[in-house]
């Protein structure tokens, strides 16, 4: 069907599937009954600043590594290429952040628990990334720190703007290191874990501390 409306060959063919997935995201929410609470996306105003702190924190991690392991530097020429590729990479991060840290996440939590649902949803947010060979890797570490978002504040809000998004569409606007950075930075992984596992940990604090003052 694609080859017959001459779409097969265009840039904005990743941007069409894209949009279908997000829309089953959206029917699914309907099917399974989701309330916005149960996909992150209600607001919890007694864990909001917290949220706003947590994802504003890794996305300033996440731009030190791009200037000091990529050197990202000048804008690359805006073309149709790059503007449908940014374009699709929004529609993604909506679609991935709605269904791996909200729907897949909340039905898991609601039959098992909060420390479950990151688990799996680290786990399948690696493996859907299958097609980009030991570059899936990474992403093992990178869904572990995102679904501790998820696991402490209960929101997505911003893992879907800025750092889902910013993640994805800085390579595409930035001339860089991109194919050969320092060898130092193939470790950044491991901080990923490591500030994920600060996050879990610091939530558990949190709630330790609010049942010693009830």
């Amino acid at each position: 069907m694609l080859s017959w409306l001459n779409l097969a060959e265009q840039d904005y063919t990743n941007v069409l599937i894209n949009i279908v997935f997000l829309l089953a995201c959206v029917g699914l929410i309907r099917f399974l009954h989701l309330s916005a609470e149960d996909i992150g996306l209600k607001i919890a105003k007694d864990r909001l600043a917290w949220h706003v702190t947590i994802c504003l924190s890794i996305f300033f991690c996440y731009m030190l590594f791009y200037v000091f392991a990529i050197h990202i530097s000048s804008l690359r020429p805006i073309s149709s290429k790059i503007t449908w590729g940014i374009l699709n990479y929004l529609v993604v991060a909506f679609a991935e952040e709605i269904y791996f840290r909200g729907i897949l996440y909340g039905v898991v939590q609601k039959r098992f628990s909060g420390r479950v649902a990151l688990v799996v949803s680290t786990l399948l947010f690696g493996l859907v990334h299958f097609r980009q060979g030991l570059g899936m890797l990474p992403k093992f570490f990178t869904g572990w720190l995102w679904g501790s978002v998820r696991y402490s504040t209960g929101m997505i809000f911003l893992l879907i703007i800025p750092i889902h998004f910013a993640y994805n569409v800085v390579w595409l606007l930035f001339e860089g290191n991109w194919e050969n950075p320092p060898l130092w930075a193939q470790f950044f992984p491991l901080f990923e874990l490591f500030l994920g596992l600060v996050i879990v940990g610091a939530r558990a604090l949190i709630a330790r501390d609010k049942q010693v003052t009830r």
